[in-house]
């Protein structure tokens, strides 16, 4: 009995969290203007924002802040407005013509398995894709993107 828990714990925990829903109004903050966005939604100032997102961690030195739903919102704006033409709305990027590099595929138990058995680990390696880029294939996100953005994108991609 103890053995069929455990299996059941271990697909549970794979599942990861709920997609968030959009709606017609969620729109994407990229730049600055996620400060003004963010500073405005906790009563302080954009510099204060600013600030505020400067001391969070980076994916390579620790591992993902708490996140609350506005920032879950913005990763899912951010995911389709800047990444789901690459890599699809679900996690399975479109058709690629020949001879182009194909996007990585986030759909499917894979990537949810390895957030469960890589935990914070995978976590940060994907906000470091994100953050530095990968060649060609694609852009850096890191000078563009606020940090709470980029593990909102972390967050929504654990979702898919």
């Amino acid at each position: 009995m103890r053995a069929r828990w455990l299996v059941v714990a271990g697909l549970c925990l794979a599942c990861g969290p709920a997609p968030v829903a959009l709606t017609p109004d969620d729109a994407s903050h990229p730049g600055d203007a996620w400060f003004g966005h963010r500073a405005q939604s906790l009563g302080i100032s954009a510099a204060a924002a600013r600030t505020r997102d400067g001391l969070l961690p980076a994916g390579p030195e620790a591992g993902p802040p708490a996140l609350d739903e506005l920032a879950a919102r913005e990763g899912a704006a951010l995911w389709r407005d800047l990444c789901a033409r690459c890599h699809g709305v679900d996690g399975e990027p479109p058709p690629v013509p020949e001879g182009q590099i194909e996007p990585k595929a986030w759909g499917g138990m894979g990537p949810a398995m390895g957030f469960t058995f890589g935990g914070d680990k995978m976590r940060r390696g994907i906000y470091r894709s994100i953050a530095e880029g990968k060649g060609a294939a694609m852009p850096a996100w890191g000078t563009r993107l606020a940090r709470e953005q980029i593990w909102a994108l972390v967050r929504h991609i654990e979702a898919l």
